[in-house]
């Protein structure tokens, strides 16, 4: 079983994005650069201007689960919100709160597990998690806590990996059928050894929707969208989607919807 101690030692020095920049971390010119990456590109996370709510909740008391370099929980703050944060590393709370200091903002930043979140019961309106919840073996630990912490009727918005083209097709068939490495590691392990920026993860989950379910039962409402096919292809240095050229946008988006790997999880406490 791997421990929350190994997480938190791969994620420390291995943030998100730190390949984004060749700046320093910290400066402006770094952050600059991890946003335009972030949002800017059409096949990777320029979706989530919508889809993240970013502009919705001005006057909302917002947690972030998971804050990394601070880039998501600073959109919601532009917009309005009461901005906290926490995260497993130190690290990511330094970076997120320098990031906060250089935009003239606030926020409420810790260190901190999802599996034990410390904030009082009914504190939040929003509690937001992107691409955390599923490199912990208590995914389900930290789901019951998200709803501990947010007020009756508040909502939830969370994105783990998805079994897609991306896990369980093209990982599993190009590195534990081509190279082999199903005679050696499970199926789990190949997942979770090539997965993120730097690879190696201690733990890289991927869910079905009906896992996901189940796992978020205990909300009203819930909504599961799938992003981020992950099919294209560098020609002369730009990414080129060969079934986003071809396809007409209806018809991709449903293909995406399938197959992505980013599932996005939408939901309110009762009451």
């Amino acid at each position: 079983m791997v421990g929350l101690k190994e997480v938190r030692a791969y994620w420390e020095s291995r943030s998100p994005g730190l390949k984004h920049s060749p700046h320093e971390v910290g400066t402006e010119e770094f952050f600059n650069d991890v946003e335009r990456e972030r949002y800017g590109d059409v096949f990777k996370y320029q979706y989530l201007t919508e889809v993240a709510e970013f502009d919705l909740h001005r006057g909302h008391a917002v947690l972030e689960v998971g804050v990394g370099l601070g880039t998501d929980i600073l959109q919601f703050a532009r917009n309005g919100a009461i901005a906290h944060g926490i995260d497993i590393t130190s690290r990511a709370v330094e970076v997120t709160a320098g990031r906060f200091r250089l935009d003239g903002r606030r926020g409420h930043f810790g260190q901190g597990s999802f599996t034990d979140i410390p904030f009082r019961d009914g504190e939040f309106d929003l509690v937001y998690s992107f691409g955390v919840l599923h490199h912990s073996e208590e995914t389900q630990e930290g789901i019951d806590e998200i709803f501990r912490v947010l007020k009756p009727g508040g909502r939830v918005i969370v994105m783990v990996y998805h079994k897609g083209f991306k896990y369980y097709v093209r990982k599993l068939f190009v590195y534990g059928i081509l190279r082999g490495e199903l005679l050696s590691r499970s199926a789990q392990e190949i997942v979770s050894r090539h997965s993120e920026d730097f690879g190696d993860a201690p733990l890289t989950k991927a869910f079905s929707r009906s896992q996901a379910r189940r796992m978020f039962d205990a909300f009203e409402g819930l909504t599961l969208d799938c992003y981020r096919l992950d099919d294209y292809v560098n020609v002369r240095g730009a990414p080129v989607s060969p079934a986003r050229t071809i396809l007409p946008y209806g018809l991709y988006r449903r293909v995406e919807n399938r197959f992505g790997w980013n599932l996005i999880i939408k939901g309110r406490k009762p009451g």
